[in-house]
């Protein structure tokens, strides 16, 4: 009886929940109101009498325990409070901005799940629905996520606007579902996400997937670690499957991440609008497959700082003739950075237009501080130990290449091609990865790269060249084979 009357609480009336969230633009705009009884007066229809003009109030206390506060958050301890969740954001129009959630034991679904969020019309003809309040996993499971619908925005949350997700841990979700997937959320705008952990999960989708958030823009992801497999069509990541204007710190990717194009190990596209995004401490350890742009972290790299991060799997595409596939990056440009970052996977290609163990194509962008010790092979225009292109006035700088790459005319031991506007200096080679292949396969008037015996590269006085002025290199000899690294690395 208490759940029927807040029932026709929701309900009552009707013309205050039909003004749902339909900004479907980025970044959502503050000013617009997600809450139906906060939209303005000239939206209402007329001779409506000011008793039912009030704010309604829900005591949710009779469906979660708590009051919604940080110190007292509503707590979830069981699949039907969950789906109250649910139900709340999708047909009532409720939000939740500034209320506070917590999961207090673990959760095992049953049957098919429906997203808390939607972005378009619900089943009413309303519009967005957004969660946009604080949810705390409290590091308790949720396990049984099963998702068959073709539909966009699924995951956990299928649209998140404004709305923190901490202490999350989801295990063995199954989605087959369309664009814009992750098995946490779906879209996430504006949102801080924290200390999550996707744990053998099996997503396929089509455009925008990725094994934490599918699509994000203006979001802060910390901590957080993917296993188990994602697939789709467009903009895949281990972890994201797209990203705009993100501060992402300590993702790691240890799922199997296939797709087609923009195929990335931990994020399939990463840009920024006005000031730059930056991705920090990312590392991939699954395997990565697809045709074009495919990268063992970050499949594109577009007005973004990145730093610190690295990839230990394998790493393949198939015939492109335009792709770009990179052990670390496919391609790097429009005001980005790179600096200390390494390769230890294999980069295998067929039929493409540029290969590197790090970088596939590196355009107008400096890259400093980088190794590669992964073996690339194949056959694509562009092949080099580090670097497939040096486009435009790229800059390379202070890095070494001793993994293998074929004994061709196409190949560099260093890179495939650097043209006349681009640097590249403090750059090395091990001699015996290449063959009779050149230092660079394709290169205008430039001083080539100096080769030293694998000996030489594991001693003190090369980490001190590589160093300069800096102290980004440092050297042991009980990791990777004993040739230099960085002291974060592993």
């Amino acid at each position: 009886m208490r759940f029927a009357q807040i029932m026709s609480l929701a309900v009552v009336p009707m013309f205050l929940l039909a003004c749902g969230d339909d900004n479907s633009g980025f970044p959502s705009n503050p000013g617009q109101s997600e809450n139906p009884v906060d939209q303005p007066k000239d939206s209402i229809p007329p001779n409506i009498p000011d008793s039912l003009l009030k704010p309604i109030t829900r005591d949710f206390s009779l469906i979660w325990q708590g009051e919604g506060t940080a110190a007292n958050p509503y707590q979830i301890s069981n699949e039907e409070e969950l789906k109250k969740l649910a139900f709340y954001v999708n047909d009532s129009s409720m939000a939740f901005r500034d209320k506070f959630f917590k999961q207090t034991a673990d959760i095992a679904l049953t049957g098919a799940w429906k997203p808390i969020g939607i972005f378009g019309k619900n089943s009413l003809g309303y519009g967005n629905r957004p969660f946009s309040g604080t949810f705390d996993g409290n590091s308790k499971t949720i396990s049984g996520i099963t998702i068959n619908d073709t539909a966009s925005y699924s995951g956990l949350f299928g649209l998140a606007r404004g709305a923190k997700v901490s202490n999350v841990t989801i295990k063995g979700a199954k989605m087959n579902v369309g664009s814009i997937a992750g098995v946490l959320v779906g879209l996430a705008d504006s949102v801080t996400v924290e200390n999550c952990t996707i744990d053998n999960a099996e997503i396929k989708g089509a455009d925008r997937v990725g094994g934490l958030l599918g699509e994000a823009k203006y979001v802060t992801v910390t901590d957080v670690s993917v296993s188990g497999s994602v697939s789709g069509s467009n903009n895949i990541g281990g972890i994201l499957g797209s990203v705009q204007n993100g501060a992402l710190t300590n993702l790691t990717n240890t799922a199997t991440v296939a797709g087609k194009s923009t195929v990335g190990g931990v994020v399939g596209g990463s840009s920024a609008v006005g000031d730059a995004g930056s991705i920090s401490s990312a590392m991939n350890k699954g395997t990565v497959s697809g045709t074009k742009d495919v990268g063992g972290v970050i499949a594109t790299l577009s007005n973004t700082k990145f730093e610190k991060s690295g990839n230990t799997g394998a790493v393949s595409a198939d015939e492109s003739q335009l792709g770009n596939v990179g052990g670390v990056i496919a391609v790097a440009s429009n005001k980005s950075s790179v600096n200390e970052v390494f390769n230890t996977g294999s980069v295998t290609v067929a039929k493409v237009m540029a290969a590197g163990g790090v970088i596939g194509s590196l355009k107008a962008v400096t890259a400093t501080n980088l190794f590669n010790l992964g073996e690339v092979s194949g056959q694509a225009s562009n092949i080099g130990g580090l670097v497939g292109i040096v486009d435009g006035t790229a800059n390379l700088e202070s890095a070494y290449n001793a993994g293998k790459v074929p004994d061709s005319n196409l190949s560099g031991t260093v890179a495939g091609k650097v043209t006349a506007a681009a640097t590249v200096k403090n750059v090395y080679f091990d001699k015996t990865v290449g063959g009779s292949c050149l230092v660079v396969a394709n290169q205008m008037g430039m001083e080539l790269p100096t080769g030293f015996a694998t000996e030489e590269m594991k001693a003190a006085t090369f980490v001190a060249t590589l160093n300069g002025a800096g102290t980004a290199w440092t050297i042991d000899p009980a990791k990777f084979g004993g040739y230099p690294s960085f002291s974060w690395a592993k």
